[in-house]
């Protein structure tokens, strides 16, 4: 075959396309991966030095155990959707040798969902081939109680990534609810599978498809659902569906879904939802969804996505977003806002949760991987861990830290506000990486999974619990 001069300049065009592409998909990776963080956000020019800001007061907040605790963890970050075991239970993360002795592990499929518990038992939304499965477990022992599978055909456009499911169930008395990665929204019996009703509601309100699998999980208000759809042109990205019927009660905002969970609070006797969207931070009522006000709130790069949950200490509500920083605000009287910091430098997360106990908040920076304690009042860094770990979730009990990381390697600190205190830190990762899923935590035990398996540790050697 004899190949002309056009032909040879089209091949040649047509590889330097090929390998212009497979560089761009590099740097997009790279970018994504944190790589260029050093230099798109370079550190203070005197990195020691902290960020000075006023000092800000915080309303008192009552402590966890008085507040009406749901038993066990039955939703994403726990009882109270803040990654504290209650401290009535007396929990402590303690153990002897390399690492705590594991009680069972079970083979699971892909996804970041993270494993719920309630009466005993343990959920986890998984998937196997073209099918996800939500497998419910005895959590003394692992045997398999039930599972529901069903179809689904998602595919994630941005491999490595995971191809779902996102979305961490919640459990509220005898059902569970459970939402895959294309928006199938179900309430499942707690004690066979078996469905009351269910709703497609990505197809129901044409819901745009986002960068990765749906993935907001649900928050719970009373006989209520509230949800971060999406449905921006139906000016339905956030709605409330009814808890028995999956009827929907009120639809509002014309935002985008995020991957953060909503969170709930009464301030000043009147009760917030509070929800960090796609693009933009919103405070709406929940009994209506009347939107008290709303400010932008996102990342510069249209392919990163807002990912972490609001967190609320007394009267502050705290929004963060990679990028765009942490943005504390004042919740008003008269149901209004006032900004009091910015923080671009101390504490921001990218998709890792935050935590606030007592007058610190706790959680994991984007840039370096370290987790951190921060007094609220001055916005200082009281200390900070970069570890082996990688960032990563983690659960507060009284008198230690569970740090969970992305290497599927386990470590636990004190919750000492003046100094760092590593108390343990496991020798081999007890999950391969990546690991990205939340702890949940009851009964004495913790469950931790990744894209392969589930495990159980058992911690009833170094801890008493009262319920």
């Amino acid at each position: 075959m004899i190949m002309t001069g056009t032909s040879k300049r089209l091949r040649s065009f047509a590889a330097g396309m090929l390998a212009a592409v497979a560089v761009l998909g590099s740097l997009v990776a790279a970018l994504s991966a944190g790589v260029f963080n050093p230099w798109l956000f370079p550190p203070d020019e005197n990195p020691i030095a902290p960020t000075v800001y006023d000092p800000l007061a915080i309303a008192a907040e009552p402590d966890a155990d008085q507040r009406a605790a749901p038993a066990d963890w039955p939703q994403l970050f726990g009882p109270l959707l803040n990654n504290r075991v209650p401290p009535a239970r007396n929990v402590s993360f303690d153990w002897q040798g390399d690492a705590p002795e594991i009680a069972w592990k079970k083979t699971i499929g892909t996804g970041y969902s993270s494993p719920v518990i309630s009466a005993g038992r343990c959920i986890v939304l998984h998937r196997l081939g073209d099918e996800e499965v939500v497998s419910c477990f005895d959590l003394q022992n692992g045997d398999t109680a039930w599972e529901r599978r069903y179809p689904t055909a998602y595919e994630c456009p941005h491999p490595p990534h995971s191809s779902g499911p996102y979305s961490t169930p919640l459990i509220d008395g005898d059902r569970v609810y459970v939402q895959g990665a294309d928006g199938l929204f179900q309430c499942l019996s707690l004690d066979n599978g078996e469905p009351y009703w269910s709703r497609q509601l990505s197809e129901e309100y044409a819901v745009p498809e986002n960068v990765f699998a749906v993935g907001h999980s649900p928050a719970l208000d009373g006989d209520q659902l509230i949800l971060n759809i999406g449905a921006k042109e139906r000016n339905a990205g956030i709605i409330a569906v009814d808890k028995l019927t999956g009827e929907t009660r009120w639809e509002a905002t014309s935002f985008g879904a995020s991957y953060a969970t909503p969170a709930l609070a009464t301030i000043d006797d009147q009760k917030y939802c509070f929800v960090l969207t796609a693009e933009a931070a919103v405070a709406l009522d929940p009994a209506d969804g009347r939107v008290f006000w709303e400010f932008p709130h996102k990342a510069i790069a249209e392919d990163f996505v807002n990912a972490t949950s609001p967190v609320v200490a007394g009267d502050v509500v705290i929004f963060t977003a990679y990028q765009a920083g942490t943005v504390y605000s004042r919740v008003l009287p008269d149901g209004s806002r006032e900004e009091i910091r910015h923080d671009k430098r101390n504490l921001v997360s990218q998709f890792n949760p935050l935590t606030v106990q007592g007058d610190f908040l706790y959680g994991w920076h984007f840039m370096d991987k370290s987790f951190r304690c921060i007094e609220l009042a001055t916005g200082e860094v009281r200390w900070k861990w970069v570890s082996g770990i990688g960032r990563g979730t983690h659960a507060i009990a009284n008198d230690s830290i569970l740090l969970y990381g992305e290497s599927g390697k386990i470590a636990v600190a004190a919750p000492n506000t003046e100094e760092l205190i590593v108390l343990h830190e496991a020798t081999e990762p007890l999950l391969k990486e990546p690991a990205f899923s939340a702890p949940a935590v009851a009964e004495k035990r913790v469950l931790l999974r990744n894209e392969e398996e589930i495990i159980c540790l058992d911690f009833s050697g170094s801890q008493t619990d009262s319920q």
